[in-house]
């Protein structure tokens, strides 16, 4: 074996003394041993290689997060009950054509994690690190949340305005989706009589509600990240229309072992009475990401909005014509 005097060397002094002795060892028990840093390892690595060789797996090595594509130690065997289509997407387009490790062979009627529909689900697993099962567990609610604006639009209709989805819930790969589509864009579009655009819809969802309305005891600030205000001004510039802030009370519903999700309260607020109701601007808890934290006063049942339409809509269209969008914290 063509190792260097230097690996040689320390081989020894970790009393690793044939070649037999070392491929009985994974890299991170070699590594365990003194005189064995990375450099050295790697060399291992690299002559093992030419001579076809390598050293012994490790039973205890992190998984690779299938939607990162990367090993990360805190990636995890994950379960969801999804419908056939809904789990070949999640292979196919979120997972790099990663089959789930494991699929239950049960069939049962319940309600797919995914699409949120009553069907014939199955549960799935692949290995995920926490912060890509927190995107997927969020997906059924967001999912219900269009939906539920759509009903809910559709029940008040807004004089001459028809909605239009424009940013769908999809659950894409880690990292695949440019700045450029996550800022010019807002979750729905708002069309006239005509046909133009008139304003767009950014849609936020979560299980609080908000005063006047919903299930339970209302939030008591409304937070968003800095990150989100961006995107609504950079869409509201991209666009030249105002872009408005919907809040969703989605609640989950046992089917179990299922669950579904149903929208409870809707609201909406003007992004002219953002600033004046900014409480504060300050990093969220555990993240290293700022957020806007806004008094819940500034929102306004979505019933309303048809009269809002009909009575101020046009005031505030003049308005941003005229000095631009408002800065909203």
């Amino acid at each position: 074996m063509s190792f260097t005097s230097t690996v040689k060397k320390r081989l020894l002094r970790a009393q690793v003394t044939s070649i037999e002795q070392l491929l009985a060892l994974n890299e991170r028990e070699l590594r365990s041993r003194s005189n064995i840093g990375p450099k050295t390892v790697s060399d291992i690595n690299k002559a093992l290689a030419k001579a076809g060789l390598s050293l012994a797996a490790d039973p205890y090595e992190p998984y690779e997060c299938a939607r990162d594509a990367k090993v990360v130690r805190d990636a995890d065997l994950r379960s969801y009950f999804l419908c056939d289509q809904c789990r070949d997407d999640y292979a196919e387009r979120a997972f790099g054509e990663r089959s789930p490790i494991w699929v239950s062979g049960e069939r049962i009627d319940g309600y797919c994690g995914h699409c949120n529909e009553l069907q014939v689900v199955r549960l799935s697993q692949w290995f995920l690190c926490g912060t890509c099962d927190r995107v997927v567990r969020s997906l059924g609610r967001g999912r219900a949340s269009v939906k539920f604006v759509e009903s809910s639009w559709a029940e008040i209709s807004p004089p001459g305005l028809s909605l239009r989805e424009t940013d769908p819930v999809e659950l894409r790969p880690r990292g695949r989706r440019s700045d450029v589509d996550r800022v010019a864009q807002a979750d729905f579009m708002a069309d006239g009589v005509s046909g133009e655009a008139v304003l767009g819809v950014e849609l936020k969802s979560g299980r609080r509600a908000l005063p006047g309305g919903g299930v339970g005891e209302p939030m008591p600030r409304f937070q968003l990240d800095t990150t989100d205000c961006d995107d609504i001004t950079a869409a509201a510039e991209a666009l030249n229309v105002p872009v408005f802030l919907i809040h969703a009370q989605i609640i989950g519903r046992a089917h179990a072992p299922t669950e579904r999700y149903v929208g409870v309260g809707l609201w909406f607020a003007r992004p002219w009475d953002m600033l004046q109701h900014r409480e504060a601007v300050k990093q969220r808890s555990l993240e290293a990401r700022d957020a806007a934290y806004f008094k819940t006063k500034m929102f306004r049942p979505f019933a309303e909005f048809p009269a809002y339409v009909k009575d101020e809509l046009g005031a505030d269209l003049e308005s941003m014509r005229q000095v631009g969008f408002p800065d909203l914290y």
